[in-house]
């Protein structure tokens, strides 16, 4: 009870101050200050925690961006494996393992060059397709995107020198579709129909279809067989 009534003569002495003119203004200054120090104190906090750096997310979702892969390469009956760094190429075909470096060399117990080795379809890489889809505005679909490509665009980029009659090439196109999977390259699927027709003169339907994995994640093969094939 004495305690209580101690309590009460402080609040009652507050409230007097607080009533009385002389002694308000200097009860609001006083709140005023604390208030100010509190919040200098709270941005001196809040500045000096380490922000935590938000991480880049880059979207492989043009073939510019794409630099090394693993992928399969699928035509026909024929299925190729393997893994791309740096435009070079470490592949499997038929059982046989394959490295590619301005050469295609044979790997066994030692590497052995094919110089009648024609790379054929793994030609057409990330470069290729973006030499050939630029400057084309695709149809889009809901994952994927089309590109109608001249034939005669796609002969000089795929064949070094070329028998074929560029201006028959030019009433043809090959169709190239671009699959997306989380916003990111994953598949492209290659009607070639026209250009094999053409050079062979038949009428059948020819599909590749590219898959990408593990884009730019690969490791750098190339060093262990560069060093194999340095004696060739």
């Amino acid at each position: 009870m004495f305690k209580k009534i101690k309590e009460n003569e402080k609040l009652n002495k507050l409230k007097e101050y607080w009533h009385n003119p002389k002694t308000h203004d200097i009860i609001m200054l006083c709140f005023w200050l604390l208030f100010i120090v509190v919040v200098i104190l709270f941005l001196k906090i809040s500045t000096s925690v380490p922000k935590t750096p938000t991480q880049e997310i880059t979207k492989y979702n043009t073939f510019e961006k794409i630099q090394n892969y693993d992928f399969t390469y699928k035509m026909d009956n024929k299925v190729i494996q393997g893994e791309a760094y740096n435009d070079k190429l470490l592949f499997y075909l038929n059982n046989n393992r394959y490295y590619y470096k301005d050469h295609v060399y044979l790997i066994d117990d030692i590497a052995i060059i094919d110089p009648n080795f024609d790379l054929d379809i793994l030609k057409i890489n990330p470069k290729m397709l973006n030499s050939l889809t630029e400057n084309i505005t695709p149809k889009k679909a809901d994952n994927f995107n089309q590109y109608i490509v001249p034939l005669d665009k796609f002969i000089n980029l795929y064949e070094e020198s070329t028998t074929l009659d560029l201006s028959a090439a030019s009433n043809y196109n090959i169709i190239i579709n671009v699959y997306y999977k989380n916003d990111e390259i994953n598949k492209i699927i290659l009607d070639l129909s026209n250009y094999y027709n053409l050079k062979n003169n038949t009428q059948n339907i020819h599909l590749l279809t590219i898959n990408y994995y593990n884009i730019n994640n690969v490791s750098n093969f190339t060093k262990g067989y560069d060093k194999i094939i340095g004696g060739v």
